[in-house]
């Protein structure tokens, strides 16, 4: 059996192919990180219960039925080996990790759940840390195909919104008028550049004039004989 005596440091512990079919409790391996505990005939998992700093979890090749409140303690866990075991109940196992948000890598097959229509791409969806499943690389269009399979209400949404900004762009564009251009007269000129530009004429100068009233005062208001006031012009 397990010597619960010593070894309450051990941060690894190897406890495969030893035909194990039931563990106690390892609360004795405070700084446990990684257990192997595959090839054995383990059928339930409740023997992890404050070991919280675990990572590495082998379980493969065993004949554990359910996970449910076996796992969901250990936050700190990235590498998860379940596979060809006799879990049932995709969604119970996912709800189970879901919390596990180090999780990159998970083995599933093998057991009745791998079976199950879309269960890769459930298993994708509600477990977004999961870079490595069942040995093969999530790649960007199985988690496009899963969340439309799972969220469609949030693609349309999302699929909406890029085409409505389609829309207004090119609208925007068709409404957009011709650029203005500023025409020049082109002549040779015999001493320079071959071709010069001659700028068009410019408007002819404008003329204004200015009565200075402060100094025609107001006898120019009240007088019978009445002097034009000064006028200053000047030309624009």
């Amino acid at each position: 059996g397990i010597n619960a005596e010593y070894g309450s440091d051990d941060t690894e512990l190897y406890l495969a192919d030893k035909n194990y079919s039931d563990i106690p409790p390892l609360t004795i391996y405070k700084s446990l990180h990684i257990l192997w505990l595959n090839n054995n005939r383990i059928y339930r998992v409740d023997f992890l219960k404050t070991n919280f700093q675990v990572t590495e979890l082998y379980l493969q090749n065993n004949m554990i039925t359910s996970i449910t409140g076996s796992l969901k303690q250990l936050t700190c866990l990235n590498t998860l080996f379940l596979h060809v075991n006799q879990l049932t109940c995709v969604r119970s196992c996912v709800r189970e990790l879901r919390n596990m948000l180090s999780l990159h890598t998970l083995n599933l097959f093998g057991n009745p759940i791998s079976q199950e229509e879309n269960y890769r791409e459930y298993v994708i969806h509600h477990l977004p840390s999961v870079t490595l499943l069942d040995r093969q690389t999530v790649s960007r269009g199985e988690r496009t195909t899963a969340e439309r399979l799972f969220r469609p209400y949030v693609v349309g949404i999302r699929d909406s919104i890029k085409f409505g900004r389609r829309e207004v762009e090119e609208k925007h564009e068709e409404v957009r008028g011709p650029t203005k251009v500023r025409f020049v007269e082109v002549t040779k000129h015999p001493h320079s550049h071959p071709l010069v530009t001659k700028p068009r004429k410019s408007p002819p100068p404008m003329t204004y004039s200015y009565f200075d009233w402060c100094t025609t005062g107001e006898e120019f208001l009240w007088s019978k004989q009445r002097s034009p006031p000064s006028r200053l012009t000047f030309t624009v």
